[in-house]
């Protein structure tokens, strides 16, 4: 009976660290995305540092068939054609930090996170709107 109690009593403490130190990686993890992703995209300046004139770069949300979507629109002109560019099914604007298309020198982009991820994540978005016809 004793070896039985001294287990449960182990096992819960060990429960309770394993929670508290998942607790403290969701935390740390939480404030590192905070700090890398602030939320924002970098303008576009000209060689002294100032505000390149007509160009844009901005992260904005619409509404679309009633789900609150995710945009990033970024062109050196504003006055160019606008490319709209709908990812395959995982966002990929992020990877232009690293890899930069130039796209935004001759277009106005239009950088669409798809309902359901990316900035257009929502738990609350239905299954059954998740298909072809509703994303085009």
């Amino acid at each position: 009976m004793a070896i039985s109690q001294t287990f449960k009593t182990y096992t819960k403490k060990v429960i309770r660290m394993i929670m508290i130190g998942l607790s403290i990686f969701l935390l740390l993890l939480t404030g590192v995305l905070l700090i890398l992703s602030p939320g924002k995209t970098l303008p576009y300046v000209d060689k002294t540092g100032n505000l390149l004139a007509g160009s844009i770069s901005e992260k904005v949300f619409v509404t679309i068939g009633g789900i609150r979507q995710g945009m990033i629109i970024k062109s050196k002109n504003q006055g160019n054609p606008v490319l709209l560019y709908l990812h395959g099914g995982i966002p990929d604007y992020f990877l232009t930090q690293k890899y930069p298309t130039f796209l935004e020198d001759y277009f106005t982009v239009v950088w669409w996170e798809q309902r359901g991820s990316g900035l257009s994540y929502s738990a609350n978005i239905p299954a059954e709107t998740m298909n072809l016809d509703q994303m085009i």
